[in-house]
């Protein structure tokens, strides 16, 4: 006699996704209805507050966003000496976040691989739908160190540029533990995320590519993922691979029930 762990979802206000039934709000709602608050404007800005600012309004962007489901679909592919596609790993799915914040995915299409030059890992399947979705991870900024890099301009909007690092060195033995390497822009008016560009770490005897995820305003001022592109040669040992990434990241809706995770005790077979 043993006990078996279950994981059981428990709908709290009895609302099931897949029925079609759920009451969704288009995205294009008010801002208001996440209580987005910029710092107030005109005050002088050093690196510190910047720094601060953001770390507090990505916060707010990622709780609107746990409020939400959205599509997304996947294409990694290697690519040939002239340029013809040689393997392909698609994979469709459907997120929506539970009342801790964690993200569950629900694959809708998932043809067999057909990448043949090397392996897509579990790590792969992981950053896809963390460094890559997100960024740096605002609920765990103790594990970086965010640094001011300046000012930019992108698509004629002033950016600030912050400079993400681990706070301390990434273990290839923990392959499971990532960390998002890389620069973060935002918005100098709203202090939101516009873009990231990194690479997730660590490697160990695997290469992950650097890639970049942009956001776009999807109501009008609350910024969410929108596509993430890299297209990197990882160095193998006995070869290098050109290794292509596409994803995009669509049909945000409003969940108005949450998720709640509970395990409980059952007496094994």
């Amino acid at each position: 006699m043993h006990i078996a762990r279950l994981i059981t979802i428990v709908l709290i206000s009895g609302i099931i996704l897949s029925t079609g039934k759920a009451q969704e709000r288009s995205i294009a709602g008010n801002l208001s209805d996440f209580n987005l608050q910029a710092p107030p404007p005109f005050v002088l800005r050093t690196p510190e507050s910047i720094v601060a600012a953001f770390i507090k309004t990505e916060a707010q962007v990622r709780d609107a966003l746990n409020q939400h489901t959205f599509k997304r679909e996947a294409v990694l592919q290697t690519i040939g000496p002239n340029g013809e596609v040689t393997g392909e790993y698609i994979r469709n799915s459907q997120f929506l976040f539970d009342d801790k914040g964690n993200r569950i995915e629900r694959v809708t299409f998932h043809p067999p691989s057909t990448i043949r030059e090397m392996r897509i890992t579990k790590e792969d399947v992981q950053d896809l739908a963390g460094a890559q979705l997100l960024g740096i991870d605002i609920s765990e900024t103790s594990k970086y160190r965010l640094s001011y890099a300046g000012e930019e301009t992108i698509a004629g909007t002033r950016v600030y540029v912050l400079i993400v690092e681990p706070s301390v060195s990434p273990n290839p033995h923990r392959m499971n533990e990532r960390f998002f390497v890389g620069r973060v822009w935002i918005d100098a008016n709203s202090f939101q995320m516009v873009k990231v560009k990194g690479v997730v770490e660590p490697h160990g005897k695997q290469r992950f590519p650097v890639f970049q995820t942009w956001r776009e305003p999807l109501t009008s001022k609350l910024y969410l993922p929108t596509r993430t592109e890299a297209d990197d040669v990882l160095h193998f040992p006995k070869r290098d691979v050109n290794y292509r990434i596409r994803v995009r990241y669509y049909d945000y809706k409003l969940f108005t029930s949450k998720l709640k995770i509970t395990e409980i005790d059952e007496p094994g077979n």
